[in-house]
């Protein structure tokens, strides 16, 4: 696990080293044991790293092709054993177990392209061929790891880090008020955009070209979800599927843990690890109201497993304190309160492994939400002869928009925190307005077989690693632990959303098949517990904050975020307290919003200030 940077500057000719430096080292919770750097020309390239494989010989870059291929990447490659052995029979030496070389020398021997259909990982890539003089950029299939990257004018610059680009003088921080209207509806923004118009992210299963001589970035995705016919698969085949994944993602050679919530997810993740690594960690966050606390249950399964069982109680009186730490840790803002505790679960795990494994994915993988019943079993004919009958709106509206249908719902029912009407007039200006990505992604959800593949894959595409994901990256490394999620093993999710309808959803009983396979590994008493619903007391909370902060229009009008009615946004939140109504999900959006601008707005100033010493001036040409 690292962080990658790196910079194309042919305005000025050279990349400086220093100004590059300062760009890697805002990275160093991402790898705070060590660095590496490659310049030539105009190219600059570095990563801050945290050893998990290959302790010793694991330093970036790596070469291959006589030096003509430089690798970095920020992430694991799970199979590199294999591939590494691949490589050796084809004449390949290696001079490290470390999995980045296999990237330079796969790179070397199959071509991008075919390396990218060999690897299964986590990961976002960045090798340079000095042979072309081309920069290649990728990031994994489903998004567990984040690249973004600007250009202007003869420059281009790629990052994990938002900020670290959002510093440079030549990029535009403003911000894109497409990307708030959606953040507006749905607590996160998906997509290719990102809060900034100047800054886009590397989407899952995407990869990018850039010539040196010419850095406008090429894209093309080398890897989509195959949907359609829907394809059966036996309770063996998937339990084979689902030990594969876990038994992948223990590789390290570091200390290795388990996030266990007392759920089916983790539960079966913590039990299938155990198996393989006994005595294994496994960690659980404590709350002090029973509606909300599954300790009780992680607990059980702990001692069911045999792992060493860490319990942390979450202090619920600490939301003041946590939220502007919280909101710092994120490149773009994100309104999930399951961020807080994340944060906290992840602090105190980080004081014994390096590694935890967590159940990410498997509710949109095997559908696990209530609100895809909807969906259940509809196929299009049948769906169209449904809605003529049906007194459900998200049933008799087709969902063929992202936030703008005719019930405030996204294509996979997730409900929205407010409609068409309410964002234009928080914002001023109708958005409405379809741009390439949505359409793109409209397309590829029509291609679904049934009304449920649909469903789900629309939150694969969005909620998942725009928000699920992103929430476990940033949380998990702003403590230097590395996060990773079994069930988005390829083959996995690939068997997964092409079950039918009635493995994925029977009834009213979520994740059929996965429950199924589950007596595998785990006990009736386990599998029968209803699944609990994440509550947190933000009613409370929020109207403390309000009160401690002054008030609402005190708070509110201390930062003013570019394109959003501050004063209409005050009515809104005024008259819903004072009407005893409080949409929790829509005002703690808000309060991450805001406590993310004001960090933001800080470290960029830090930062522009640390880029002029190391550049000893700033530059501004091309500025756009």
């Amino acid at each position: 696990m690292c962080g990658i940077v790196g910079l194309i500057d042919n305005v000025m000719g050279h990349i400086d080293e220093n100004h590059l430096r300062e760009m890697n080292d805002e990275m160093v919770n991402r790898g705070p044991d060590g660095e590496g750097f490659f310049i030539e020309g105009a190219v600059g390239m570095a990563m801050r790293r945290l050893s998990i494989i290959d302790i010793e010989g694991g330093w970036q870059p790596f070469f291959s092709g006589k030096k003509n291929i430089v690798a970095f990447q920020n992430g694991e490659i799970y199979n590199y054993r294999g591939l590494r052995e691949q490589l050796e029979n084809h004449g390949y030496l290696f001079n490290s177990k470390s999995d980045t070389e296999v990237l330079a020398h796969g790179y070397d021997f199959w071509g991008m392209e075919g390396l990218l259909k060999r690897i299964d990982g986590m990961y976002a890539i960045a090798i340079y061929d000095r042979r072309s003089r081309e920069l290649h950029l990728a990031r994994d299939r489903f998004g567990e790891k984040p690249l973004f990257y600007a250009y202007a004018r003869g420059r281009f610059a790629y990052s994990s880090n938002m900020v670290v680009l959002a510093a440079l003088p030549w990029v535009s921080e403003d911000i894109d008020l497409k990307s708030l209207d959606r953040y507006l509806a749905l607590h996160y923004i998906p997509g290719d955009a990102t809060i900034l118009k100047g800054i886009h992210r590397v989407l899952p299963g995407e990869r990018l070209v850039i010539s040196v001589d010419a850095p406008i970035p090429q894209r093309e995705r080398y890897y989509n979800l195959l949907l359609g016919s829907v394809k059966k698969i036996s309770d063996e085949q998937l339990a084979n599927l689902v030990e594969e994944a876990v038994s992948s993602r223990l590789v390290a050679d570091v200390p290795v843990g388990v996030f266990l919530s007392g759920g089916l997810d983790s539960s079966i993740v913590a039990a299938i690890a155990a198996r393989k690594q006994p005595r294994i960690a496994t960690f659980s966050m404590g709350f002090s109201k029973v509606s909300h606390d599954e300790s009780v249950h992680a607990a059980k399964v702990a001692e069911l497993i045999g792992s060493t069982h860490y319990h942390f109680q979450f202090d619920e009186e600490s939301f003041r304190d946590l939220l502007p730490k919280v909101a710092c840790a994120l490149d773009e803002p994100i309104g999930d309160q399951a961020l807080l505790p994340v944060f906290w679960l992840s602090r105190e795990a980080r004081r014994h492994v390096t590694v935890v494994l967590a159940g990410e994915g498997a509710d949109e993988v095997f559908s696990g939400y209530s609100y895809y019943r909807t969906f259940t079993g509809q196929r299009d004919f049948i769906s169209r002869i449904k809605a003529l009958f049906s007194s459900s709106a998200s049933n008799a509206t087709p969902l063929n928009r992202l936030i703008y249908n005719r019930v405030p719902v996204s294509p996979s029912g997730f409900p929205l925190l407010t409609d068409g009407g309410q964002r234009k007039n928080l914002l001023g200006i109708d958005m409405s307005d379809e741009d390439s990505w949505e359409k793109e992604l409209m397309i590829w959800l029509d291609s679904a077989g049934t009304s449920l593949q649909k469903a789900t894959v629309g939150d694969i595409a969005t909620w998942l690693p725009d928000d699920l994901l992103v929430k476990f990256d940033r949380m998990a490394m702003a403590h230097s632990l590395e996060g990773r999620a079994p069930y988005l093993y390829p083959d996995l999710v690939q068997a997964g959303v092409r079950m039918p309808d009635v493995q994925r959803m029977h009834g009213n009983v979520s994740k059929y098949a996965l429950r199924r396979i589950a007596r595998n590994w785990l006990p009736d008493e386990i599998l029968k517990r209803p699944k609990q619903g994440f509550v947190l007391p933000m009613k409370k909370w929020i109207s403390q904050w309000f009160i401690e902060n002054g008030s609402v229009e005190k708070y509110l009008s201390e930062f003013n975020i570019p394109g959003l009615d501050t004063c209409n946004l005050t009515m809104v939140i005024k008259n819903d307290l004072a009407a005893g109504v409080q949409r929790e999900r829509l005002l703690f959006a808000v309060l991450m919003l805001i406590e993310w601008y004001k960090a933001f707005i800080k470290k960029r100033k830090e930062l522009l200030v640390k880029y002029k010493k190391a550049n000893n001036t700033i530059i501004t040409e091309g500025r756009k």
